[in-house]
């Protein structure tokens, strides 16, 4: 009798770890772009008024829901970070090496949000707060390495060796996933594609 209370008890502690969202992550790459569909305004000198184009590192992940419950939400929209509450939250968390190359190459980690605007240079973000059943959510990141001109705003971009440095490095981190300040995925980068 003990037995089968104690198999009883192991399968419920199973089957209540098994309560997080099936989410898999389908794709990742990470690239410099010089993406020219956004920029940042000249506000003072002789460039006043024109509009500078960031060299980026940018990512794009792919995630698929394989379960079949809704992922996410937009039912708690924050006005502040114009984000959903109880919608899904990807971030990027750079390992050691990464963080290592990043203040080499930039002189400061990139993936620090203190650091970023500290350094003035920002980030674009496009995300899914929902991905249904048997779909997919895309995830980007583009994180501002600097400007190709010089200019008041925005400093000048690393030279093109230390870009390659840092684009091979660039999947050395772990992408986390969150909803509503719970962790529910987290992948290894190093070891997705």
């Amino acid at each position: 009798m003990k037995f089968l209370t104690s198999v009883f008890m192991v399968l419920i502690l199973l089957s209540g770890c098994s309560s997080n969202p099936s989410i898999e992550l389908i794709s990742s790459s990470a690239e410099i772009r010089n993406d020219r569909s956004w920029g940042t305004g000249i506000t003072s000198g002789e460039k006043k008024g024109e509009i500078i184009h960031p060299i980026s590192l940018s990512y794009d992940f792919v995630l698929k829901n394989t379960g079949r419950k809704t992922i996410g939400g937009t039912e708690k929209p924050n006005n502040e970070t114009y984000e959903y509450e109880d919608g899904i939250k990807v971030y990027i968390e750079p390992n050691e090496n990464l963080q290592a190359v990043t203040k080499e190459v930039m002189g400061f980690n990139i993936y620090n949000e203190k650091e970023r605007e500290q350094a003035h240079l920002g980030i674009g973000k496009t995300s899914s707060p929902v991905i249904e059943p048997n779909q997919e959510g895309i995830y980007t990141f583009d994180f501002e390495l600097g400007a190709l001109e010089e200019n008041s705003e925005i400093s000048l971009v690393p030279s093109q060796e230390q870009l390659d440095k840092l684009v091979k490095s660039a999947l050395e981190a772990t992408l986390v996933i969150y909803i509503e300040d719970k962790q529910i995925a987290r992948f290894d980068l190093n070891n997705s594609n």
